[in-house]
């Protein structure tokens, strides 16, 4: 696969854009530009996702604490004793400000004990919040998604509907052909009437030939099957346990880039499911695909 290096200066200004990116702050070119990046980064990706797993920690640990029982009520009696204070009594707005400090307080001390059991479970490898598949997984992973991301997102080929027969009778490097042609029907009947299958075609990316089925849904689902063949990777070797088995496929799941990618393999294939759905989304639409897809594969 072909690297592009970037230099510290695009590094910084994509880096700028993390937080924004996390909340969904950015505008569609701007979202896009990070992506590019972040499809031929590793460095940023890495940065990302530690920050995104910390953000997600940090949230949860907030919305599972409960401030201390008497500090409502010690709240209340300061107000009360302020009211009766007369012409020195702070105004509402700085009563406002003292109760937002004394809850970041209250949460604060016992959020600090969390996050630190947070990253013990990490370094010991249980089952914390920061626990993540093998890098190897993940690079694996990377390959379905760095194609969805460029043909599906940056090309926009999400919006370009393609009737079957257009694609059974296109003719030159993008068409399906005879060889893959007969996945469409197969897809399509699997995806079930919750989705749209838009388009098939071949396409290359990062020196890399894939197998691009495209589908939208409901809510502004965008989905992917990609399709390539394998250069000496597979998930077997990943020192990974699968996710779940869809009879008798394993299929494995991560979620990079605000993602969600599911990915399984034939002696000859890897596939992927890659979409912005949730994960039990993005999982279930993978389960219904595998058996079928490996199938097909098998029989090539």
């Amino acid at each position: 696969m072909n690297v592009i290096h970037f230099n510290d200066k695009a590094c910084e200004k994509v880096r700028r854009y993390f937080d924004s990116y996390l909340d969904n702050e950015l505008l569609v070119e701007t979202n896009h530009e990070v992506l590019r990046h972040l499809a031929v980064c590793a460095d940023c990706t890495r940065l990302l996702e530690e920050r995104g797993r910390l953000k997600k920690a940090v949230r949860q640990a907030v919305m599972l604490e409960e401030p201390p029982a008497g500090l409502l009520a010690g709240v209340q009696k300061t107000i009360r004793e302020g009211k009766r204070g007369g012409f020195f009594a702070p105004e509402p707005r700085q009563w406002g400000l003292a109760v937002a400090a004394l809850l970041v307080l209250a949460v604060g001390g016992v959020l600090a004990v969390r996050m630190i059991g947070l990253r013990t479970r990490e370094a010991g490898g249980g089952q914390g919040v920061f626990q993540t598949i093998s890098t190897q997984a993940r690079e694996i992973l990377r390959i379905g998604l760095a194609d969805h991301v460029h043909c599906t997102l940056e090309l926009g080929r999400w919006k370009q509907l393609l009737s079957f027969d257009h694609m059974k009778q296109a003719t030159g490097e993008t068409a399906l052909g005879p060889e893959f042609i007969d996945l469409v029907p197969v897809v399509k009947q699997k995806l079930g009437p919750h989705f749209q299958l838009i388009q098939g075609h071949r396409c290359t990316f990062n020196g890399r030939d894939y197998v691009h089925l495209i589908a939208t849904g409901g809510n502004g689902a965008i989905l992917s099957l990609v399709i390539t063949e394998k250069k000496g990777e597979a998930f077997t070797r990943a020192q990974v346990a699968a996710t779940m088995e869809a009879s008798g496929v394993r299929v494995y799941r991560d979620n990079q880039d605000q993602l969600e990618i599911a990915g399984f393999e034939t002696n000859r294939f890897l596939a992927f499911v890659v979409s912005n759905l949730d994960r039990d989304g993005n999982l279930k639409v993978a389960a219904d695909l595998a058996p079928s897809v490996s199938q097909f594969l098998q029989r090539l």
